[in-house]
């Protein structure tokens, strides 16, 4: 029996984690997006969905090279690309041998 296709869970994202670890409250992250602490509260509270512009917009209104993808992840936990951001060409296949020794 084929597998059933259903509605997709959106991902969480993480945007309260990342303003809290900036410092930031909603209403300093809404000055620098020129929008209201109310749609950043809607926001963290996923109650609106979000444009990949406005996700990009939210990673540079948090600053520390943040990319709009980093969202996805806890700031505790962050991806393997963000981690490998900015490391040398020598650090990134270094990890990525490592990464397909583990996927054999």
């Amino acid at each position: 029996m084929p597998a059933k296709i259903g509605p997709r869970r959106p991902r969480k994202i993480y945007l309260a984690e990342h303003r809290d670890a900036r410092g930031l409250t909603q209403e300093q992250l809404a000055a620098r997006l020129e929008t209201t602490g109310m749609t950043v509260s809607r926001w963290e509270r996923q109650a609106t969905t979000m444009t990949t512009g406005t996700l990009q917009a939210i990673a540079e209104a948090l600053g520390g090279g943040l990319e709009a993808e980093d969202l996805f992840h806890h700031p505790d936990q962050p991806s393997p690309n963000q981690l490998l951001r900015g490391q040398s060409p020598e650090v990134i296949e270094s990890a990525m041998r490592m990464i397909r020794a583990l996927r054999r």
